[in-house]
């Protein structure tokens, strides 16, 4: 196979960045604006959040409670993870939080064709058989898919701040910087290397091969008291464009550790999408009782 001329790919690429750029951006917690300026609190985006302590857990029923609380492996405190919208955000609680799932283990997250700003499909620099799928729907546990006062999912990344502090990254005071550095690290993706990538609100393509890292900025949050992170970045596939995709499964795994060396590495985490072909369809196909086969596409070699 012939080698794409690095200069066309950087060239279309820029281009990409620009479309993503203009889309709608969300969290978990409804306008994204630059970050010096946005409570982090009121992020309309779903992220990822990033804390420590993966095994304890409060009551939910009365979360400030900590009389409720279990945590059945102490050794782990010190130790990262990643996980979902908890079961008390008030609008859009992942249903198999701590993952990105269902209840039944099946995917939650869709992925759905991107446009271009004239509404035209976004073809993978010299391969015009794949186009480029973005994570970018509307969600609430009360009206599942599609609800236009869900939260718009999935974007990004943001510290933990939950029950009791339990899961808090270090934080001290505003004057005080902790030492904890937190690194993303892509572990894999469940298709050829360079048809996955993310990237940030400027259109600045990151963490485009297995193995890369991206260093989260700490920075303190006015909204918490606290040092944390909030980063918005999208997740971006080069998918089928004939369509043979739509029904599967594809999976990016990340994972995250501290280079300052005051917690544990995490556990790899999945991030599970499933391909439609617009978020809505998914709605009127579960509505209409024509179930998605789900089967996931296999990794390919990188070319």
């Amino acid at each position: 196979m012939i080698k794409r001329p690095i200069l066309v790919i950087l060239t279309v690429l820029l281009f990409v960045g620009s479309a993503l750029q203009g889309r709608a951006r969300g969290e978990t917690w409804g306008t994204a604006t630059s970050l010096s300026s946005q409570d982090s609190s009121a992020c309309p985006l779903a992220h990822t959040h990033i804390g420590k302590n993966p095994t304890w857990r409060p009551d939910w029923s009365d979360p400030g409670n900590s009389a409720g609380a279990t945590d059945p492996d102490p050794t782990d405190d010190n130790k990262l993870w990643l996980f979902s919208i908890p079961p008390v955000h008030a609008v859009a609680p992942t249903p198999g939080w701590p993952n990105w799932g269902e209840e039944n283990s099946t995917p939650f997250l869709l992925l759905s064709p991107a446009t271009n700003p004239n509404g035209d499909p976004i073809y993978k620099p010299g391969d015009s058989s794949q186009i480029l799928y973005e994570s970018s729907f509307m969600y609430s546990a009360v009206d599942g898919y599609d609800d236009p006062n869900g939260v718009l999912h999935i974007d990004g990344w943001h510290s933990a701040h939950g029950p009791q502090g339990a899961w808090n990254l270090e934080s001290v005071d505003q004057a005080t910087e902790p030492s904890w550095d937190i690194r993303l690290v892509r572990e894999s993706v469940s298709l050829a290397q360079d048809d996955f990538f993310m990237a940030l609100p400027n259109g600045t393509t990151v963490l485009t091969a297995d193995g890369d890292e991206y260093a989260l900025q700490k920075r303190w949050l006015d909204d918490f008291s606290a040092w944390g992170m909030h980063e918005h970045m999208s997740f971006n596939f080069w998918l089928a464009a004939d369509g043979s995709d739509l029904g599967s499964e594809v999976v990016a795994t990340f994972s995250a550790y501290d280079a300052g060396g005051m917690y544990t590495p995490s556990d790899a985490f999945d991030f599970r999408f499933r391909v439609v072909p617009e978020p809505v369809t998914l709605s009127m196909l579960m509505l209409g009782g024509v179930g998605l086969v789900i089967h996931r596409r296999t990794r390919m070699s990188h070319v």
